[in-house]
């Protein structure tokens, strides 16, 4: 016997940078279009054409009535009105297929880069306020295994993995764990350097770190800090997989 998926089954959650937010107030639809690549061809020796699909490039258009107090919309606003472009505009979202069997409340799901194009704002008189905006996906995914109660991803098939991750001063928020995948952290620096030490124990793993200014930072190494936010970043390459870790890092003297 079949049984029909609900939407309500397939949930979205976005990484507002503090934690992972449910998109679906105010939402009435969103699809991922799968966009697919393809390359059609004909021999001399045949009479049919052939297609073979080269690659996809996905996305996820959304179509938002806007609701004060809603996180996700809080955090898109805000990239709205700064009109948030280059690394303000990147994050990443988890889709989750909750119409699986979980394990320990641990559903089957993907963490997917996207960067986030705000398509519009506004409505007709007398009707509430919309926003459409668009998540286009960057590279591909990771797939993993996600708790909606906890908002813990739990890494699976991926190999481009820290299991490490330390910074010399400061706590990184949220605490790292090798169990859990997080890509956004932040911490508070009271100084001008900050040791940067992370790796990858995963065999023929690369892990280069790099200071706000794209400077290589060795592992033991201090990265510069300026006054304010910093952005650091710790890329780690396995074959063909890339992962890359972002820490917020804010120097306050």
């Amino acid at each position: 016997m079949t049984t029909k998926i609900k939407r309500s089954s397939f949930k979205t959650f976005l990484n507002t940078r503090t934690a992972w937010s449910l998109i679906g107030d105010g939402v009435s639809t969103a699809k991922i279009v799968m966009k697919p690549k393809t390359t059609e061809e004909q021999y001399i020796i045949e009479d049919s054409a052939r297609t073979s699909i080269d690659s996809y490039a996905p996305s996820l258009p959304v179509e938002m009535t806007c609701k004060v107090g809603d996180a996700a919309f809080t955090y898109l606003d805000s990239l709205r009105y700064a009109r948030a472009i280059g690394y303000s505009a990147e994050t990443e979202i988890c889709n989750v297929w909750a119409y699986e069997t979980p394990s320990n409340g641990y559903y089957p799901a993907e963490r997917q880069n996207v960067v986030i194009a705000i398509e519009d704002f506004g409505e007709a008189g007398g009707i509430s306020v919309k926003m459409n905006y668009t998540l286009a996906f960057v590279g591909d995914p990771v797939a993993g295994f996600f708790n909606p109660t906890t908002g813990v991803f739990i890494v699976g098939a991926g190999l481009a993995v820290l299991t490490t991750l330390v910074m010399g001063s400061g706590t990184l928020s949220p605490l790292f764990s090798v169990s859990h995948y997080w890509l956004w952290y932040s911490t508070t620096i009271a100084a001008a350097t900050v040791t940067m030490t992370s790796t990858c124990t995963e065999g023929g793993a690369v892990v280069v770190q790099k200071d706000t200014n794209g400077n290589v930072v060795g592992q033991g190494g201090a990265a510069a800090l300026a006054l304010g936010l910093n952005h650091l970043t710790i890329t780690v390459t396995h074959d063909s997989e890339t992962v890359v870790y972002h820490i917020e890092a804010t120097r306050t003297v």
